[in-house]
């Protein structure tokens, strides 16, 4: 084999290998994102204020560290509990699920929550077993 061929042989194994390893870290580091049915939203962030808004929305966290969400329908429940799911992104498994008991008329639902372990995760919110909104979080 000669000089030039060992180059080019060299090149195309780096190549290869570069190109299997980002495309397994582009999972893990893609930004979070979110869902919403009808205007409805959720999110995060270590501070609320007097008006149990997020004081500023974040998506990063720190394993074991407490954050709340909120949880705006965007219109009034309509009903008298509303689900939230915490799910783990990389096998869907429902890691804690809360029902809680809201007014009907009321919109708006405010709670903290954690996640132990580094990963990315789901918030779900479900109202009458509908999904109305996710948002994603990462834990680093």
């Amino acid at each position: 084999m000669n000089k030039r061929t060992a180059i080019i042989l060299t090149v195309m194994i780096i190549t290869i290998f570069v190109m299997t390893s980002c495309g397994e870290g582009e999972e893990q580091m893609r930004t979070p994102g979110s869902t919403s049915v009808g205007g409805a939203v959720i999110l995060t962030g270590p501070e609320i204020d007097d008006e149990w808004e997020i004081v500023e929305p974040q998506v990063y966290f720190s394993a074991n560290e407490e954050f709340y969400f909120h949880f705006h329908n965007n219109l009034a429940f309509d009903s008298e509990q509303v689900t939230i799911q915490l799910i783990d992104n990389r096998n869907e498994e429902v890691l804690a699920e809360n029902v809680f008991e809201v007014d009907p008329e009321e919109k708006v639902l405010v709670d903290m929550v954690w996640f132990g372990n580094e990963g990315m995760y789901t918030i779900k919110a479900l109202v009458d077993e509908e999904i109305r909104a996710t948002r994603e979080v990462l834990i680093e």
